[in-house]
């Protein structure tokens, strides 16, 4: 198979994969690499966005067997090396083919939710309106790893059902912003862009379209974290708390108000 990335990350790509078409969790239909690793921005500290297609819901064995996987293989802490932070979500294709709103998410694991695994937690199946956002990017940008094209497996989300996914999410994005500064801000911006334009792009590059537009000091706040993304600066939020919220909620309302 040829990867579309290079070094630790094939690697890291190619055990997961091998692992997965000899376990077959969940009767896998497809496997897809979406995000920075494709559109060609991928940074020292991102994640390889992966998406799972199933034909059924994992099982409880399943999905320990999943985590104990990724856990080993993601982030810092992987116990098998190289590693690289991993951000993996498995979607069952009859729950979202034909599509509808509100769409389940199967099962969904990242570093952010590594400490409550570690704890004995397993994912959950569960409601989630980010997947709207997700189907999208995917079908829009990404690489098969195991499966065909993602265009033959999945339907296209209805541009009315992105823009309401965009809004849905709002509130839990926005109680995430203490401790997570850049990363939610630069996702506010890519959300504005979206909503206003129906594309999705890499999270820099929606901070620098939406940058001209904003007044001070949110064009310094997000070009602050555009910057500390791209890896040509330190980011510090520490003094910064008041202009972070002002920042944040003039995104959140230029996204409310490109909702159609």
């Amino acid at each position: 198979m040829l990867l579309p990335v290079s070094g630790r990350d094939a690697v890291v790509l190619e055990l997961l994969t091998d692992r997965l078409s000899e376990d077959d969790p969940g009767g896998v239909l497809g496997l897809y690499l979406y995000g920075s690793s494709v559109s060609g921005g991928l940074r020292p500290d991102s994640d390889l966005d992966l998406l799972l297609v199933t034909r059924r819901s994992l099982s409880a064995v399943e999905r320990r067997g999943l985590l104990e996987l990724l856990l080993a293989h993601s982030g810092r802490r992987a116990t098998v090396r190289p590693g690289r932070p991993l951000e993996v979500t498995s979607l069952v294709r009859d729950d979202v083919v034909p599509w509808r709103h509100p769409p389940v998410r199967d099962l969904q694991y990242g570093e952010w939710l590594r400490d409550s695994f570690g704890s004995g937690a397993l994912p959950p199946r569960e409601v989630d309106p980010d997947v709207a956002v997700l189907l999208t990017t995917v079908l829009e940008h990404s690489r098969p790893l195991l499966g065909p094209e993602a265009a033959r497996l999945l339907d296209p989300v209805p541009p009315s059902d992105l823009r309401r996914a965009m809004h849905d999410v709002l509130p839990s994005l926005l109680g995430d912003l203490d401790g997570d500064e850049r990363n939610v801000l630069l996702t506010l911006a890519r959300m504005v862009l979206t909503v206003e334009t129906g594309r999705i792009v890499a999270k820099d590059e929606a901070a620098r379209v939406v940058l001209p537009g904003l007044g001070e000091p949110s064009r310094t706040v997000l070009d602050l974290a555009r910057r500390a993304y791209r890896g040509e600066v330190a980011d510090d939020w520490t003094a910064l708390r008041s202009e972070v919220r002002t920042t944040a909620a003039v995104l959140a309302q230029q996204v409310r108000a490109g909702r159609a």
